[in-house]
């Protein structure tokens, strides 16, 4: 029997070694196993944090382009305002001193330069003038412009002998020259604003 266990006895330890063998290879898998995942999740993680990185700096320099493009287009828009200011501030400048001169070349007037300067006759605008001057300047005509007798009733719009359009506007020349005047000064404002805006528009079309 004692020589049986002892024939026995080295297959057991190769038993024994081999199962000791496979354990350490089983856990060696084991351990591959956990190295490999935590290896795979430190990479994604850092693959994240990279693309997270590159996303913020992408967001920031488009930040920072419409910034920049904002900053352009208020910086036109100011160039434009000021320029457009300049330009009503000429006019209004131009229309001060010509007012200032309406009474001068409204008053008096000479025959000659060697004459004395007289009183400057009456110019009688009629009423029909004055329509077709309100008229080309865009204003609507008065559909109770007073008579010259002050009675306020309505004139007939036909033109021809014999109507309201032929009667004495009262307007006098002072009133005539002072409305040109402020009229010179709002259509300079208007073409003014226009300019601008085909500059602004040609600019962005750029």
């Amino acid at each position: 029997m004692k020589s049986l266990f002892d024939l026995v006895k080295p297959l057991l330890w190769y038993v024994a070694v081999i199962g000791a063998v496979v354990y350490c290879i089983h856990l060696n898998r084991e351990d591959g196993k956990d190295e490999g995942y935590r290896l795979g999740k430190s990479e994604a993680e850092i693959t994240v944090a990279v693309l997270r990185q590159e996303y913020a700096v992408e967001k920031q320099l488009a930040a920072d382009a419409a910034l920049e493009l904002l900053r352009a287009e208020q910086g036109k828009s100011n160039q434009l305002a000021s320029q457009l200011a300049d330009s009503k501030e000429t006019l209004r400048q131009t229309t001060d001193r010509l007012t200032g001169d309406i009474a001068r070349v409204t008053k008096l007037y000479r025959r000659a330069l060697n004459a004395q300067p007289e009183p400057l006759p009456a110019a009688v605008f009629t009423v029909g003038f004055v329509r077709v001057w309100n008229t080309a300047n865009g204003i609507a005509p008065n559909p109770a412009m007073p008579t010259p007798n002050g009675s306020g009733r309505t004139p007939a719009l036909a033109s021809g002998t014999g109507t309201a359009d032929d009667l004495d506007s009262g307007v006098t020349q002072e009133q005539l020259l002072t409305n040109q005047v402020r009229n010179g000064e709002l259509y300079g404002v208007c073409r003014a604003q226009l300019k601008n805006l085909i500059n602004w528009t040609r600019n962005e079309s750029k």
